[in-house]
């Protein structure tokens, strides 16, 4: 069956929304940045190898204000995204499940390719995943939405929960707990062993050597997905509910809901995150503990409700015309989101990375922050004077092509 859909016009695009992509690439990057300069098992409390007072306020700030916002409210407007896609289908008497389908396929290719040329940190795998899961809801009401949304978020502590309480069990039994504490010595002496190799890896090796290091980290945070992951499901959900309500395509009439929001959500977020910033550094990926569980209660709770904190401020000072200038350049920012995510991968792992300037391990977490904003800056400079001439980013028009099987139009009329 042919369609004659295409993609969103320019004139056609709700605007804030590309500001809160561009506030998200932001987001996105202050975690990641130190992600990508040392292995992933630095962020398990017992394994920091920045623990000098600075680097320790650095990671605390970037846990409480940073980790768990943005990829949440990249995962919220994904949501939305799939709703204005279908609801364009719809208009236009066309049946696009298949198309949307495709679109996801493809962002699962780029997302592979990402995993394996560039960082194991990627998140565009678990949103073509969860994107198909999607799917299945967008029938649904918005109360069964939120409702759904909400068990979600409660998977990852009930999980940590019922591990933590069946590991005290064990450890309560004599003859089960000694076999226990052995083995959980050898997972700490095989992961300490596993971070000493990465950092040789990744500051001496060659490309194919950190391809094959990246793999490993890569099956070693799959468990993740359990622990983690789940809030991404969760805001696609509110994504939707969010934009049949249109919220966002008129800010100006709906600012008394965006108040509320902001008053609702920020005890919450305060809260949840001095739970989550506090207690990750005190858990163990190894033995699960109660430390795990008040972290991820914080995570799963703290991270959204922070998400609407920061997109209910962003409102306000949008409708109000506050920050207009840099509003704009953050706007054509997250046009090219795609685009931006990839290059931030690209142009960290070649600073960090043996293959490059062999700077890995050497950029500590209160450097890292200050270099993530430069080269954000640079993004937003480069994004200006790309789409001054081009329609699309290079990647949002490679995948608009994939996904519509035609040569989108590039430069601009």
């Amino acid at each position: 069956m042919t369609t004659n859909y295409q993609p969103l016009a320019v004139r056609e695009r709700v605007e804030i929304l590309d500001l809160l992509r561009g506030f998200a690439l932001f987001g996105i990057f202050m975690v990641n940045l130190p992600l990508m300069n040392a292995p992933f098992l630095t962020e398990m409390g017992q394994f920091a190898i920045w623990t000098d007072p600075a680097n320790m306020k650095a990671h605390w700030v970037i846990n409480f204000f940073f980790t768990g916002k943005f990829y949440t409210l990249f995962s919220m407007l994904f949501g939305i995204g799939f709703y204005f896609f279908m609801r364009k289908a719809n208009e236009s008497g066309n049946n696009v499940l298949s198309l949307f389908r495709r679109r996801l396929g493809w962002l699962l290719a780029i997302g592979v390719l990402h995993v394996v040329l560039l960082w194991y940190g990627d998140i565009l795998v678990f949103y073509a995943l969860f994107g198909f899961l999607m799917i299945l809801f967008r029938k649904k009401s918005n109360k069964s939405l939120l409702i759904w949304a909400f068990c979600i978020l409660l998977l990852p502590p009930f999980f940590a929960t019922m591990l933590t309480i069946l590991i005290n069990l064990g450890l309560s039994n004599p003859e089960v707990a000694e076999e226990m504490i052995v083995s959980f010595k050898e997972a700490e002496k095989s992961m300490r062993a596993l971070l000493d190799e990465a950092i040789v890896v990744y500051s001496t090796g060659s490309f194919m050597d950190i391809v094959s290091m990246r793999l490993v980290e890569y099956r070693n945070i799959l468990g993740g997905i359990f622990f983690f992951f789940p809030n991404v499901l969760a805001m696609f959900l509110v994504g939707m509910v969010l934009a049949r309500k249109k919220v966002f395509e008129n800010p100006g009439q709906n600012i008394l809901f965006f108040r509320k929001l902001f008053f609702f959500s920020l005890p919450v977020a305060i809260v949840g995150n001095y739970l989550y910033a506090h207690f990750s550094t005190k858990s163990s990926y190894i033995l699960m503990d109660w430390n795990m569980v008040f972290s991820l209660v914080g995570h799963g709770f703290g991270g959204p409700a922070m998400t609407f904190v920061y997109i209910s401020l962003i409102v306000f000072c949008y409708q109000r015309g506050y920050f207009g200038k840099v509003a704009n350049a953050i706007k054509r920012t997250g046009r090219m989101a795609l685009t931006n995510y990839l290059a931030q991968s690209l142009i960290a792992t070649t600073l960090f990375f043996s293959y490059g300037f062999g700077l890995y391990g050497k950029v500590n977490i209160w450097q890292g922050m200050i270099l993530t904003l430069a080269i954000y800056l640079v993004q937003v400079i480069w994004s200006h004077y790309w789409l001054k001439y081009y329609r699309f980013g290079p990647m949002e028009w490679l995948w608009r092509t994939l996904t519509y099987g035609k040569k989108q139009p590039m430069r601009r009329d």
